[in-house]
């Protein structure tokens, strides 16, 4: 056989086997790509989570400027939940209606101390347009 041939073969197996090889890392380092609990977990099982960083997605119900928190409703495979976050800054430009992204951490029964909170939708009328 021509040796120009076994150095393309060889090349082709060693970049395969790479590929796979990066899959098998990737499998076995998931559970490090997205630390936090997934919200259905949440729902199911509060007690399990707690002192837990979160990170989650809502619709804001309800907000209390003077204790500066929201009430902030979240979706689930099994169906939504309300959270309470506390630390909800009221200058975030968002009114009922509108969502957003925290990261805080889980509490106890649906209250999440908020670290971070980032409006996604400052209003439930932005969702025509975006």
């Amino acid at each position: 056989m021509n040796r120009r041939v076994v150095r393309r073969i060889s090349i082709a197996v060693l970049l395969l086997g790479a590929v796979l090889g990066m899959g098998v890392h990737y499998d076995t380092e998931e559970s490090t790509h997205y630390p936090y609990p997934d919200t259905t977990d949440l729902k199911i099982s509060p007690e399990g989570h707690l002192n837990t960083q979160v990170f989650v997605f809502g619709t804001v119900e309800e907000i209390n400027e003077d204790q500066n928190t929201a009430r902030v409703r979240i979706e689930t495979a099994e169906g939504p939940f309300t959270a309470d976050v506390t630390r909800f800054s009221t200058q975030r430009n968002v009114q009922p209606g509108g969502v957003v992204q925290v990261v805080g951490t889980f509490q106890g029964e649906y209250l999440i101390e908020a670290d971070t909170v980032r409006v996604v939708n400052p209003a439930g009328a932005s969702d025509l347009y975006k």
